[in-house]
């Protein structure tokens, strides 16, 4: 397992420990370390994706809650 895999495992639990609010501040490092990842040429988990498809869901949404009406 590369340095690369662990720290992104690591991030990984990190994000699931936050309070879902929350969590998405992380994705932009999340969307850096699995680039880094296709850039070394080792595949990307589907999880991996999904969560950081999520994450970025959660990101545009918390901009819309945030917008006055």
């Amino acid at each position: 397992m590369t340095s690369l895999t662990q720290e992104i495992k690591q991030l990984h639990r990190q994000i699931l420990n936050l309070d879902e609010a929350e969590r998405y501040r992380l994705q932009p490092r999340l969307a850096g370390l699995l680039g880094q990842l296709r850039h070394a040429g080792e595949p990307v988990p589907s999880e991996m994706r999904r969560l950081n498809e999520t994450l970025l869901d959660e990101a545009i949404e918390a901009q819309f809650e945030n917008m006055p009406v």
